[in-house]
């Protein structure tokens, strides 16, 4: 009996060990972020604040567009079937009807490792009122970016915070924040609220904001704000 009780409480210490160990694992997951350093990421755009919204608005799908009651007929995406900007829609600061919008506190609350964002808070509420969120609703889109895990590209994800000011001098300013910016690096052993025993979970973890996703999303906007709107007669020759 005394022996049996040996065996036993051995077994169970190596398997704690073991759990111990693959709980610990993750912490030591080589992980990389290549690219430029983190920045702010803004520009100066000729005219107003409305036609900087109307810019951005040309440039994205939307989400007011997108939800229209007794809409007929496929929604005309403005992005190729699949590719990555085709799954994010944009949302606009107090819009009622689409309150997607975070607040500030959901923002410093919910905003992870992001070191940037907190300073979109700091701008004055009143400078901020034509922002706009631009956001993957499924939460379960990721595509590659500056982050690299095995030396492979990582699953990233984020949603960015478009502000957009008056400049000093003429012009709108328009800077990008990322917002909820995280990595999937494969897998980990956890407890799961859909599970008795550990099971494989993926490994999706807070993460700093990428420069290249936030230069992709202003470099977008510029090219729109360059564009004649739609219906604009061309110059005659």
């Amino acid at each position: 009996m005394k022996r049996t009780r040996t065996v036993i409480s051995t077994v169970l210490a190596l398997l704690l060990c073991s759990m111990v160990g693959v709980a610990v694992y993750p912490r030591f997951k080589r992980i990389e972020k290549r690219g430029p350093e983190a920045e702010r990421v803004s520009a100066t755009l000729p005219g107003d604040t409305n036609t900087a919204a109307a810019a951005i608005t040309a440039a994205f799908n939307d989400w007011a567009e997108f939800d229209v009651p007794n809409r007929r007929g496929s929604f005309p995406n403005k992005f190729p079937y699949r590719t990555k900007w085709s799954f994010f829609f944009l949302f606009h600061k107090g819009d009622p009807r689409h309150p997607l919008f975070p607040s500030d506190e959901e923002i410093l609350l919910d905003r992870g490792a992001d070191s940037f964002v907190p300073g979109y808070v700091r701008i004055p509420a009143a400078l901020r009122s034509q922002d706009l969120y631009l956001y993957e609703p499924s939460g379960d889109y990721f595509w590659e970016s500056e982050y690299f895990y095995q030396g492979q590209p990582a699953k990233f994800r984020c949603s960015f915070l478009i502000h957009i000011e008056p400049a000093k001098d003429s012009g709108v300013r328009v800077e990008i924040f990322e917002y909820q910016p995280y990595i999937w690096v494969g897998e980990y052993l956890g407890l799961s609220a859909h599970a008795i025993l550990p099971a494989m979970l993926h490994d999706i973890r807070p993460a700093q904001p990428t420069t290249a996703d936030r230069m992709e999303v202003l470099q977008m906007i510029q090219r729109a704000a360059a564009s004649p709107p739609a219906g604009t007669p061309s110059p005659a020759r």
